[in-house]
């Protein structure tokens, strides 16, 4: 990773151009390189709010947002809202690192965003300019042979990945390697040998208005319905004697209903059998005739339209 963060300053200095650092954690890495005695012998990189001074010939700006972070710096850049740094025809601007996969459709809107305003994009689809920071096998064996660990818990990757990583530190002779995941709780100490004992609560949190709700909520699963089945809603007045008084009362959301009178007109009808098959009479009867009648609406919606909404039925006695 210091290898790769080192080169554009080398690389810079020998063409004679100045270099200038975009975004906070790219602020924060330098600072903590030097700290550490890295980046000790290389040209100090501008603050972008200079920068603008110097000629497009002779600056180069090192940003954040290399995946099309919303508000990463590159990301702001391409839009036009970042404060201190502007792009313009003829620019370049150079992805050195590999799309991670999920970001796909934004990092290539990104791209598609900075092509359509003249500005040659570099990446590693078009040019081998990829510099690694993650370890190699080999650099991994240095590792492991320098540490002499007793233990290994991968938790970065895929499942393969870390179980290739168990297998690995195996053959490193690492005698105690742990396979771990999400929200397993691992006892390092007491004991012999680290070891999961424990589960803890894990998963996506959705902000659902002003509340946190679990990924497999009623509510998010009921709007995910709705959004992709439509909603159906049927009212039935229900008189002393038994009877529906007029016709059932429906009302349509998000079905793509073209013929409305015909559709509402053989739906009614459908209701109206299905209700005659019980005593209206009868309150405890009165659960299984709308189970019933959500079965029809969305039979029937399914057979005409292809989809089985989301369907609440109301019943009132009067």
């Amino acid at each position: 990773m210091l290898l790769e963060w080192s080169l554009p300053f080398i690389v810079l200095k020998k063409t004679g151009r100045q270099i200038a650092l975009v975004g906070r954690s790219m602020h924060r890495i330098y600072k903590a390189a030097r700290q550490c005695g890295y980046l000790q012998n290389v040209i100090e990189p501008l603050d972008a709010r200079d920068a603008k001074n110097i000629s497009r010939e002779k600056i180069v700006y090192l940003c954040t947002g290399s995946q099309g972070e919303p508000m990463g710096a590159m990301n702001r850049i391409s839009n036009y809202t970042h404060p201190d740094v502007f792009v313009e025809r003829g620019d370049a601007v150079i992805f050195s690192s590999k799309i991670i996969p999920g970001n796909e459709k934004k990092l290539y809107k990104l791209h598609n965003q900075l092509v359509r305003e003249g500005i040659e994009v570099i990446s590693e689809d078009s040019e081998f300019i990829h510099v690694s920071g993650h370890p190699n096998r080999e650099d991994l064996k240095d590792m492991y042979d320098w540490i002499k660990p007793r233990s290994v818990i991968p938790v970065h990757g895929e499942h393969r990945h870390m179980i290739e990583h168990i297998h690995f530190a195996k053959e490193m002779q690492v005698p105690h390697p742990v396979r771990v995941e999400n929200g397993d709780i691992v006892r390092i100490y007491p004991g012999d040998k680290p070891e999961v004992y424990d589960k803890a609560p894990s998963g996506r949190l959705f902000v659902d208005g002003s509340i946190s709700v679990e990924e497999d909520a009623q509510s998010i699963k009921e709007r995910k319905n709705l959004s992709t089945n439509g909603l159906i809603e049927a009212t039935l007045v229900i008189t002393p004697n038994g009877n529906i008084h007029n016709k059932p009362l429906l009302t349509f959301r998000g079905l793509p209903i073209y013929e409305k009178d015909e559709f509402t007109f053989n739906l009614e009808e459908e209701i109206e059998k299905t209700a005659k098959t019980f005593s209206l009479n009868n309150k405890k009867q009165e659960s299984n005739l709308i189970d019933a009648l959500k079965i029809t609406c969305r039979k029937y919606t399914k057979e005409k339209l292809g989809k089985r909404p989301y369907t609440n039925i109301n019943l009132v006695r009067i």
